[in-house]
């Protein structure tokens, strides 16, 4: 079984059936089990709110889907000053050092698109996830 964290880069591309919108979807066939911040749906949405070549009832029916979506999400006071902490160290916003610490917190690997967040994760000692190894 594969355990990773998801960010929303991730998540946006399978909704918006971008580049790795595949990849997701495979892993979600299989017995993979994706962890996020309880935030990650409203980031995921607010990339569908920015594509304005959706239309609105596309739009609408994405996000739908996205809070039908099962992922393992929480927040927890130790992983939570950790996401402050590699934030403020690494300027990079609080939304991506959570995905960040919640991947230390459990040592599981973390999947982003994030060139910037995958390098800090790799700085603070979180594994990348890479597709290929799927």
């Amino acid at each position: 079984m594969v355990d990773l964290v998801v960010d929303a880069s991730v998540l946006s591309s399978f909704f918006l059936a971008e580049e790795y919108g595949a990849e997701v979807q495979k892993l979600i066939k299989s017995d993979a089990r994706f962890y996020a911040p309880l935030f990650w749906k409203y980031e995921a949405a607010n990339a569908v709110w920015k594509n304005k070549d959706i239309p609105e009832f596309v739009a609408q029916e994405l996000i739908g889907q996205m809070w039908l979506f099962s992922i393992y999400g929480e927040e927890s006071a130790q992983w939570i000053k950790e996401a402050l902490s590699v934030g403020r160290k690494h300027n990079i916003t609080f939304y991506d050092s959570s995905y960040i610490a919640m991947a230390k917190w459990y040592n599981i690997p973390l999947w982003t698109l994030d060139k910037l967040q995958g390098k800090i994760a790799s700085q603070v000692g979180v594994v990348l996830w890479e597709e290929r190894e799927a």
